[in-house]
């Protein structure tokens, strides 16, 4: 009953030691002294001389402590009736080493006897150190079961804390004796109990008993999914509670269901980080769960496509070693490569050689689906971006996977907004993808990177190629009558195209005084175009981006230095001298300038001028 030390709250004592053997060493040299004293009617002798036969000759033992406990029946002395309690407390530790339980368990009850002899505090100290001592060292279900019984029948304890601690020890043994028919009624008492207890008491008790319905829960369903709002409910109550003193294991228990509730609810990082804390818990206890929980770290950094290894954290490191995880790491490794077959190799042949079970793991199946799924998104994307147009038989073929299936995959795709250059034909079952031209051109509408000379000179041919229509200006239009038709002032004026483009107030006579107006029309309409943002970073750009956030900080009082001199002059009346630096308009124009599409320009124009024409 190795669980009893790390849900009772005295899992950190030493070993068992009864006070009794405490009080030998400090009498044996006095037997000289008492040699007059009869030992057949001196109850402390009689005490310590069957003690000096326990380790030598039991027998001789056990039948000089039932002699003390029999005076308990000849009305006694009350001091004696201590030494005649610390005699039952010997017998029943002598019949359990011989693992004679049913006499040890009638010691026990006639133990109850004498309680009004014997002072509270002790008795009860003694009970929870019996707890203690027996839990641990006992294997045996039927005996703990009827140890349990007598101490909540025989004892009218007023004390709640020992109340608990024996029900808490109960509810574990049942747990692990799988009799979870009585377990939800024993729950209900202890929670009923809990709520009008003390807050000294809850805080003592309400860790251990959620953690032992979070172990019975886990046990009584092999589905943790199904659980789940109860496993929820239990970790928010944990988080409530605060305590000095927790053992390690009650801890990993509880985070362990916070990971759990996080996955299912498909929060893997918070389940990465619940999952990590569990593991600190187990290391710390020093339970062998901390191999599964370290596995359940590497699944949902895989699932969080985190670029920190789990495997080479200080405390992980020399865990990481045991040939336990070799497997997992082959498919991390295949993972990262793309290699879809070696992953779905080893994963038949872990499946098939696991011996842990780890591999039929709700948490496992449930994780390497959602893997699987990332890892056919990511070389689909790179089928989809080698291509221009690829079909669907080809993909299934690649990936293994069912049209549906890859119907489906796209449309993840497509939801996350991964596939924005790219047109599926559901129809023709094919994928047609832009190339990196239309790429760049899609992202900067339809103006193209050029100069304001070739600007001019292409509009100049434009009106040889299509010239100009006449415009006709409402100015130009009289009513005569509603019956009459339309008569023009004059004649309508044929502009060309210079002046219907670029807006210049002035004619200009020479071509290059077209081209101050040519950029203020070019810089206008690129400035409308909104720049590329990228919504995601990944966590080695974060870093870099922070480094760059503190160098800029440091920096800033080294710039206001150095502007502060550049601004200083000694000269007269402290003038400053302002020189003008020469505009290069050409550079400004070709840094702003981002496309090079010209023909796509010249299309979208002659469409324009088909509509106003």
């Amino acid at each position: 009953m190795s669980d009893e030390e790390f849900y009772s709250e005295e899992s950190y004592e030493f070993e068992f030691e009864d006070e009794d053997d405490n009080d030998e060493g400090s009498n044996t040299n006095d037997n000289d002294n008492d040699s007059k004293i009869d030992e057949d009617t001196c109850v402390d002798n009689m005490y310590y001389t069957a003690k000096g036969f326990k380790d030598d000759d039991q027998e001789t033992a056990i039948e000089k402590f039932k002699k003390i406990v029999e005076l308990k029946d000849k009305e006694p002395e009350d001091d004696d009736y201590e030494y005649i309690f610390k005699s039952h407390k010997q017998l029943m530790k002598l019949y359990f080493s011989e693992k004679n339980y049913d006499a040890m368990l009638d010691v026990l009850t006639e133990l109850f006897t004498i309680v009004s002899k014997i002072d509270k505090s002790y008795f009860e100290d003694s009970i929870s150190k019996m707890i203690l001592h027996y839990s641990s060292d006992s294997n045996d279900f039927d005996f703990l079961n009827r140890f349990y019984n007598i101490l909540l029948d025989k004892a009218q304890l007023n004390n709640v804390r020992l109340w608990f601690k024996i029900n808490t020890n109960l509810l574990n043994l049942k747990i692990e004796q799988e009799q979870y028919q009585e377990i939800p009624q024993l729950l209900h008492q202890i929670y009923q109990k809990l709520k009008t207890s003390s807050e000294s008491i809850q805080k003592s008790f309400t860790l251990q008993i959620i953690a032992s319905e979070i172990e019975y829960l886990s046990k009584v369903s092999n589905d943790d999914n199904s659980n789940l709002a109860r496993m929820g409910q239990l970790y928010r109550m944990s988080l409530k509670i605060t305590t000095a003193v927790t053992h390690p294991k009650i801890l990993a228990i509880i985070k362990e269901c916070g990971g759990k509730v996080q996955f299912y609810r498909e929060n893997f990082e918070k389940a990465r980080v619940e999952f990590y804390e569990s593991f600190k818990s187990y290391d710390e206890a020093g339970s062998a769960l901390k191999y599964k929980l370290l596995k359940y770290v590497a699944l949902c950094s895989l699932l969080t496509e985190s670029e920190l290894d789990p495997f080479e954290s200080q405390e992980t490191q020399t865990i990481a070693k045991s040939r336990e995880f070799d497997s997992l790491k082959l498919l991390i490794k295949a993972y990262s490569l793309l290699d879809l077959q070696e992953f779905q190799t080893i994963l038949v042949e872990q499946r098939t050689l696991d011996d842990s079970g780890f591999y039929k793991d709700p948490i496992f199946v449930t994780s390497c689906k959602e893997i699987l799924k990332n890892l056919r998104s990511k070389i689909l994307l790179n089928y989809i971006k080698g291509y221009s147009a690829i079909k669907f038989d080809f993909l299934c073929n690649q990936l293994k996977i069912t049209e549906s299936e890859l119907e489906g995959l796209l449309l993840r795709l497509i939801m996350g907004g991964r596939l924005k250059d790219s047109k599926v034909d559901y129809v023709h079952k094919v994928i047609f993808t832009e190339t990196n031209g239309s790429n760049k051109n899609s992202n900067r509408a339809c103006f193209p990177q050029t100069s304001k000379k070739d600007i001019y000179y292409n509009v100049k041919l434009l009106e040889f190629v299509m010239p100009p229509q006449p415009a006709i200006s409402q100015d130009d239009i009289m009513e005569v009558d509603e019956n009459s038709p339309t008569l023009y002032s004059t004649p309508p004026k044929s502009l060309d195209y210079l002046h219907k483009f670029f807006f210049a107030i002035d004619r200009p006579t020479k071509p290059k005084d077209w081209f101050s107006y040519i950029e203020s029309w070019y810089i206008f309409m690129m400035s409308a175009i909104p720049a590329s943002h990228k919504g995601e970073i990944s966590q080695k750009e974060q870093v870099i981006n922070e480094q760059k956030a503190e160098n800029i900080t440091t920096s800033t009082s080294f710039n206001k230095a150095e502007s502060e001199l550049a601004n200083f002059n000694t000269g007269l009346l402290n003038s400053t001298l302002a020189v003008e630096e020469e505009n290069n308009d050409e550079s400004d124009i070709e840094e702003i300038n981002k496309v090079d599409v010209l023909n796509n320009w010249y299309g979208e124009l002659k469409e324009y001028l088909n509509l106003i024409a």
